[in-house]
């Protein structure tokens, strides 16, 4: 920690430069909390369009909530991370997107990420004792109420990031709506959430895979991460025949939306089988809306699952899931763009994102 100051980018608003800023680093922590030296930072979807104003954001905010640091500091209480292992200082770890008090009623009712006083890493005002709160830095305090999770030796950085928020997203939507084996997945949008879920459906059990985006280069990386057929929702005239005729008239045990768009999620429902069922992940933002036909949910007895942040038990999973196909997918290609912590640096990577040149630019503090 030279000259217990940190170094951090700070967003204040869409349409607004961004500013740098340095903060003081805590010489006391809380009992539970910890001080970690950020080593890399993915930047995420939501991290973009916070950035073009798409959604209320409190300001000012340091961004970036896919993270991977070492432990530089720990406090008195903080032992063990959530499979139990001792946390030492020089782990090197990542934790869950959200911290919670474990108490309230949705805590209780097994929603600890909806927490009533839920603190979310890069979502939150930067100020006084909040100060080190997100990924556009160089250290950040880790919170009570945080789940952390030491990363093994053979997994890079880049392997690890981006589990902190896509990958555990897809593990959580999974998990929601108790994915089991199954014939047939789609997934709506080859971005690093769609190739997670390509990845992670055809580990968990699934026996085909098709993926769905407008970009060739995304569904040619798509057939690495698992996809059987991938197809090209601006060339293909006909998606719902195309997705009838690979099932055999069937239609899918499960959808994945993972495009953020709204547009997708009509068309997607009639992809699914009888029974099926439309996991929703991607269209969150304010004004998504969609027009369904009510008869068509009801009569094909469909299932619709919307998922939002994560439990503890997703990152878990996204990072054993990762381990056991760590051999069969390329997941340090999802990671493209490396930037550093620097004003132009943080603006080339979101600008990195927008134009889709990779799923998950990133940045390096000591680039």
């Amino acid at each position: 920690m030279s000259n217990n100051i940190a170094s951090t980018i700070i967003f204040n608003g869409p349409k607004k430069p961004l500013t740098e800023k340095k903060i003081p680093i805590p010489q006391k922590i809380g009992l539970y909390e910890a001080i970690v030296e950020i080593s890399l930072t993915t930047i995420c979807g939501s991290d973009v369009h916070t950035w073009l104003g798409h959604r209320p954001f409190p300001t000012p905010a340091i961004l970036g909530h896919e993270i991977v640091g070492k432990i530089v500091k720990l406090g008195k209480n903080l032992r063990f991370d959530f499979n139990g292992k001792k946390l030492n200082v020089g782990d090197r770890i990542t934790w869950s997107m959200t911290a919670s008090c474990q108490k309230c009623f949705f805590c209780r009712k097994g929603l600890p990420q909806k927490c009533v006083h839920l603190f979310k890493y890069g979502h939150t005002k930067s100020v006084g004792n909040l100060g080190l709160t997100g990924g556009f830095a160089n250290f950040i305090i880790i919170r009570k109420g945080s789940f952390i999770f030491k990363i093994p030796n053979q997994v890079s950085d880049e392997e690890a990031a981006p589990l902190m928020c896509a990958g555990a997203t897809i593990t959580s939507g999974l998990d929601e709506a108790n994915f089991s084996k199954c014939n047939f997945v789609v997934v709506q949008g080859c971005g690093a959430l769609g190739l997670y879920a390509c990845a992670f459906t055809k580990q968990l059990g699934a026996k085909k895979i098709i993926a769905i985006d407008i970009y060739n280069d995304r569904l040619s990386l798509a057939k690495e991460f698992g996809a059987d057929y991938v197809i090209n929702a601006k060339r293909e005239n006909n998606i719902i025949k195309k997705i009838e005729k690979i099932t055999k008239g069937v239609g899918a045990d499960y959808v994945i939306e993972v495009t953020g768009s709204p547009k997708v999620i009509d068309q997607g429902i009639k992809f699914l089988r009888i029974g099926g069922k439309y996991i929703l992940l991607g269209a969150i933002y304010p004004g998504s809306k969609f027009v369904l036909d009510s008869s068509e949910i009801i009569t094909k007895c469909i299932q619709i699952i919307g998922m939002h942040n994560y439990k503890p038990e997703a990152l878990d999973l996204a990072i054993k899931l990762m381990l056991k196909t760590q051999n069969k997918y390329p997941y340090k290609k999802l990671v493209g763009t490396q930037c550093n912590l620097t004003l132009d640096g943080i603006e080339d990577a979101l600008k990195s994102f927008q134009s889709k040149k990779t799923t998950r630019p990133s940045i390096k503090p000591n680039l």
